[in-house]
C-alpha cells in the first residue's frame, strides 16, 4: 500500500504547547487494539463493504484501531495470557457479555454438539487472548489477539511453547522475555479455506524491551478491554459457523 503523503510540521512548536484538555485520556479511556488475522470472509479484504482496507489480503495480520497491515508475519511479545468464554447472541448477533471458565459452567445448560448455550440460547464461545506488543511497534502500546474454535490448538501450542522455554544458562524463561514468530498457514477442507497463525520461538527481548514491557505489564489491570470489538469480524476461526444471510456454513 502506497505511503500516503504527510504535512510538514516545521511550524510546530513542541516545547510550548502543552496537553491540557486531555488530562481524561488515560489506559481507561482507550481502546485496547485488537490484532486480526485477516479471513477470505474479512470485510477489510472485500472492496465492496465500507470495512475494506486498501492492500489488505486474507493471510494478513491486521490491527483493528489503526487499521494498519503488518503482514503475513510479525513478531511479538506476549505481556498477559487470559482464558476467558465470551457470550454473543447466536451467530455473533451481538456481544453480550464476558465470563471466567468457572462462571460459563455455571450458567450453561447445553452442550449439545459441543456447543456451549446459556438459558436464553446464548452461545459462550471460548477464548484465548493474548495482550501483546508488537516488535518494531512497541510504543504505540498493548494490543489482543484472540484465538477461538479451532485456533485453540494454536493456542495450546503457544502456552506450551511460552512456559516451556529454558535459556542456556539454564533457568526456565518467563513469557514475557521470549519473542514469538507468528506466521499465518493456509488451511483448506471440503467446506472452504482460512488461516491459522502459527508461532516459532525467534528471539529474546532486547533491554530497550525489556524497559517497556515492565511499565505495560504493570498497568495491565487498569486497562479496559472492549470485546465488543470482535463481534463485527468474520476473521475468527470458529468451524461450521452459519452465515445469516446464506445458512451456508464457512471453516472458521
Amino acid at each position: 500500500m502506497a505511503e500516503q503523503k504527510k504535512r510538514p510540521l516545521n511550524f510546530i512548536n513542541a516545547a510550548n504547547d502543552t496537553l491540557e484538555g486531555f488530562e481524561d485520556i488515560n489506559a481507561q479511556t482507550m481502546a485496547i487494539p485488537f490484532v486480526k488475522l485477516l479471513q477470505p470472509l474479512s470485510p477489510q479484504v472485500d472492496k465492496k463493504k465500507p470495512e475494506y482496507v486498501e492492500g489488505a489480503e486474507p493471510g494478513m495480520f491486521f490491527n483493528n484501531v489503526t487499521k494498519e497491515i503488518y503482514g503475513e508475519s510479525i513478531n511479538i511479545i506476549i505481556l498477559k495470557f487470559e482464558h476467558l468464554f465470551i457470550e454473543w447472541v447466536p451467530d455473533r448477533g451481538g456481544f453480550v457479555d464476558v465470563h471466567s471458565p468457572e462462571n460459563a459452567a455455571k450458567i450453561t445448560v447445553s452442550t449439545e454438539f459441543n456447543s456451549w448455550k446459556t438459558e436464553d440460547g446464548n452461545d459462550l464461545q471460548e477464548t484465548y487472548c493474548y495482550f501483546l506488543l508488537i516488535e518494531e511497534h512497541e510504543k504505540e502500546g498493548v494490543a489482543i489477539m484472540s484465538l477461538s474454535s479451532s485456533a485453540i490448538k494454536v493456542a495450546k501450542q503457544i502456552n506450551r511453547l511460552i512456559t516451556s522455554h529454558v535459556m542456556e544458562n539454564g533457568i526456565k524463561a518467563k513469557p514475557y522475555y521470549l519473542v514469538l514468530n507468528l506466521k499465518s498457514e493456509y488451511k483448506t477442507n471440503d467446506k472452504g479455506s482460512w488461516y491459522l497463525p502459527v508461532a516459532t520461538f525467534s528471539d529474546y527481548i532486547n533491554e530497550e524491551q525489556y524497559n517497556i514491557v515492565s511499565p505495560e505489564r504493570i498497568a495491565l489491570p487498569d486497562r479496559t478491554v472492549d470485546y465488543a470489538q470482535l463481534e463485527a469480524t468474520t476473521g475468527s476461526t470458529k468451524e461450521s459457523k452459519e452465515t445469516p444471510k446464506t445458512g451456508k456454513k464457512i471453516p472458521y
